[in-house]
Order: C-alpha cells, then sequence, then structure tokens
C-alpha cells in the first residue's frame, strides 16, 4: 500500500511538471562596443553581419554631419530583431515601443544574405536617424524623448550616396544638365518630403540631395545647426525651418534660390574638389602644423608649431584659433592623398581636444602622428622611384635584363589594393605629365639661347 501512495504521489509531481510552463529563454543578443546598437535572434555571424552595416551606416551619418563619434552619455540602444521566418523581400519598417525606461525603437528584418539590398539599408539609416533625433542635445541635457519623425527623403539619399562613395567629387549625374536647361528645382520640395514617401528618388534627385547636404555643410557657421536638423519637422513650413537652422541662407525664398543655384552650379559644373598628391599634401600639412601669433602685450609675432601647444595656449582667443584650424583639418582629410587621412584626422581631434582645454595624452599622439607621417612620406618616395626606374628601363631594348628583374621584384611584393593600383596610375601619368612639361620647357630654353646667340 506505501509503495502503491508512493508510486501515485512521484506520476503526480511528475505529471505536474510536465504540464508546467517551462522558464522563460532570454534572447540572444550581440551589442557594439557604444552600446548604441542592439541585434536579437538569428546566428551570431548574421547578427555580427548586420550589426556591422548599422555601425557602418552610423558612423557615416555622424561624419556627414560633423557629429561627434564617441559614445552618447545615455544608452537607449536601437533594437533591431532579426527573424528567419521573415521573406527578404518584405521591406522593414521602423517600430515605436514602449520601455519602463521611455520609447525605444526597433526595426525588425530578416536576416543578411551577402550585400545587404537598398531597402534594408534604407530602413536601419532612417531608423538611425530617427533614434539621434531623440537624444539630447549637449552631454547632460534632457532625456526627455522628442516627438517620432520621418526624417526628409533627401537627407537619407544624400547620407546613403555618401556612404557608398565617400569620394565628395563622385556624382551620379552632373547636374550641369540641370542648370543649363533652366529647371531647377526648388530645394524646398527636397526638403518637404518624408522618407515615408513611397516613391523611389531617380538618379538626379539623389545628385541633389548630396548637392544639398554639401551646401549645408561646406560652411562651418552651419555645423551648429545640423543637430537640430534631425529634430525639425520640415514637412509644415520648409522655408522657415531652413531659414531658421541656417541663417546665411537668407530671409526670403529668392536668396535661398540664389544660395541653391550657385551650389548646383559648382557642384554640378567642375569636381567639388580637387584631390592633392603626397608631396603638395605634405606641404598642407606642415602648413596647418605652424600657428602664426601675435603677442597682445609686446606686438611680437611668433610662429610656433603645434608640438609646442604648452607655449601658446595661453594667448587669448587661442581656443578659437584651433577650433578653425580643426575644420582646416577636417577639409584637407577630403582634399588630401589617401594615405595620409589617418594622421590628418589625429591632427584635427587633437585641435579639437586643445580648442576644449584638454591636454592628457597629447604629446604622445603628435609623436605618432610624426613618425607615421615620416612613414608615409618614405612610402610615396619608395613608390615614385619606381615609376622613375621603371620609366627609365622600359623603353631601350638593351635594359631588358634590368626591366626583368625590376618585374621579379614586383611579383615578391604582397598583392596591392586596388585603391594603390589606381594611386600608381595616378602617379605614372602625373610623371608623363611632368616629363611633357619639362621637355617643352627644355626646347623652349634652346630655342631662347640659340636666338640670344644670334
Amino acid at each position: 500500500m506505501r509503495c502503491a501512495t508512493a508510486i501515485f504521489l512521484s506520476l503526480a509531481v511528475l505529471a505536474q511538471s510536465l504540464g508546467a510552463a517551462p522558464p522563460p529563454v532570454r534572447a540572444v543578443q550581440t551589442m557594439d562596443q557604444s552600446h548604441q546598437l542592439l541585434v536579437q535572434g538569428a546566428t551570431f555571424p548574421q547578427r555580427a553581419a548586420v550589426l556591422k552595416l548599422a555601425g557602418e551606416l552610423r558612423e557615416s551619418l555622424l561624419k556627414a554631419l560633423y557629429l561627434p563619434l564617441e559614445r552618447y552619455p545615455t544608452a537607449r540602444p536601437l533594437l533591431l530583431l532579426l527573424n528567419p521566418q521573415q521573406r527578404p523581400e518584405i521591406p522593414p519598417e521602423v517600430e515605436v515601443i514602449e520601455d519602463p525606461g521611455g520609447l525605444k525603437l526597433q526595426l525588425r528584418l530578416a536576416p543578411l544574405e551577402g550585400e545587404a539590398s537598398p531597402q534594408v539599408e534604407r530602413a536601419i539609416l532612417t531608423a538611425l536617424i530617427i533614434e539621434l533625433s531623440q537624444r539630447p542635445s549637449s552631454p547632460g541635457g534632457s532625456d526627455k524623448l522628442e516627438p517620432v519623425l520621418y526624417p526628409p527623403r533627401w537627407l537619407v539619399d544624400a547620407v546613403l550616396h555618401k556612404h557608398h562613395h565617400p569620394d565628395s567629387r563622385f556624382s551620379p549625374v552632373r547636374l550641369r544638365p540641370v542648370l543649363e536647361g533652366g529647371r531647377i528645382p526648388s530645394p524646398l520640395l527636397l526638403l518637404a518630403r518624408p522618407e515615408n514617401d513611397v516613391a523611389v528618388s531617380s538618379e538626379e534627385e539623389i545628385a541633389l540631395a548630396r548637392c544639398l547636404l554639401w551646401m549645408l555643410t561646406n560652411r562651418s557657421e552651419n555645423r551648429s545647426g545640423l543637430r537640430a536638423l534631425l529634430k525639425t519637422d520640415f514637412t509644415q513650413d520648409p522655408l522657415r525651418s531652413i531659414q531658421k537652422l541656417f541663417p546665411f541662407l537668407g530671409n526670403t525664398e529668392v536668396s535661398l534660390t540664389k544660395e541653391w543655384t550657385l551650389a548646383i552650379a559648382a557642384y554640378g559644373t567642375q569636381d567639388e574638389i580637387v584631390s592633392l598628391d603626397g608631396p603638395k599634401t605634405q606641404l598642407e600639412i606642415e602648413r596647418l602644423l605652424q600657428f602664426d601669433l601675435t603677442e597682445t602685450e609686446t606686438g611680437r609675432h611668433l610662429s610656433l608649431p603645434l608640438e609646442q601647444f604648452s607655449d601658446f595656449l595661453r594667448f587669448p582667443g587661442i581656443r578659437s584659433i584651433l577650433a578653425t584650424r580643426q575644420l582646416e583639418w577636417i577639409l584637407l582629410q577630403e582634399r588630401g592623398h589617401f594615405l595620409y587621412g589617418a594622421v590628418i584626422a589625429t591632427y584635427a581631434a587633437v585641435c579639437g581636444e586643445l580648442a576644449r582645454g584638454k591636454t592628457e595624452g597629447i604629446p604622445l599622439r603628435l609623436r605618432e602622428a610624426t613618425l607615421e607621417r615620416e612613414s608615409v612620406s618614405a612610402r610615396l618616395s619608395r613608390i615614385r622611384d619606381h615609376m622613375n626606374w621603371y620609366q627609365a628601363v622600359v623603353a631601350p631594348r638593351q635594359n631588358s635584363a634590368k626591366l626583368r628583374e625590376f618585374y621579379r621584384i614586383l611579383d615578391q611584393q604582397p598583392a596591392l589594393s586596388e585603391k594603390v593600383l589606381l594611386a600608381l596610375d595616378k602617379a605614372e601619368l602625373q610623371l608623363k605629365e611632368e616629363a611633357e612639361r619639362e621637355n617643352i620647357t627644355r626646347i623652349l630654353d634652346d630655342a631662347r639661347l640659340r636666338r640670344n646667340e644670334k
């Protein structure tokens, strides 16, 4: 009897345990280092792929709007939910969800298979812009959420194009026909079109969007209005909104149209920025590293390098000068030789920190930048030497052995990237042009000498 009772109780407990709901399983998540992006669901490689794409788009967005890249003071991450059951052709949509800490944004999408589609990129970038507009305007500011607004279509078009084509001279459509045809669309039409408009942007509209982004960011006095750009609803009164954020455009639609026409003319009829080669970039770096200052008390003029920042931080107005110099470094980063990109970025960051009164660790960073600059200069010099050697030995037949030796050395080198190959082609073209100019100069000099002898 006791045995039967024990068996009955055991079976009852087992049945109760089997019928009970299992404990909730926490979804597997992956977060980026800045705690701004949170990917949930699917496998780790699939989460990593989405996290990488979202991080790159976020960096492109912040760079395009000249916003700081560092982590924000409060963390309300954008939640990206991967659903393996969702068909890839279904476009993801941004959703606003309630949370004990306030509203959060989430995006449901299918895991990536290969390259991300334009629809997925647009959806992620739109969510990033909306999430960024919810952030406080300054560190320590109010954490109160702003109304959720869809960004204007032109901003998403421009940032996506800049993300895929960082070179600011690249444009899908030359805007010169737009200018010459006299059919310049009003910028207010671009401003008022929201991203949730179902129509697809044409190549001309994308080019106009990139031009509008250039017009609003190529002047330093506009930088203060860029963050407010994300919080502005342009669908109501675009003219008043743009004039409030960017006063330099004027206070009438006529003045805005004039600035817009000039911007299209500058952007569409010529290369926006002329890239510098290695030696010219080095000269620009050396120029920006020097500060020409005047002592207020004695009127004495001084020229001090950036490395001696401790000697000139006491000068009145130096912080404003450093902030302006930081913008010059940023502009040089777009124009200069690509191998100097990291060095120029370091100098820009240093000037920005000195302008805010921060000096910790700067001497070490300046020394490292100097060593890297010298290394880049040496590498470019070797490239020029190789090109000169090639030009000197490729033509004469008696030097075929030297040419074979040159190719053997090249074959032993590691494979070059497409970017370096393009740079080599450009360097070879420049060498040929310089040789032609030297030949013309030599011919003119000889003719001048013969004329003088007569």
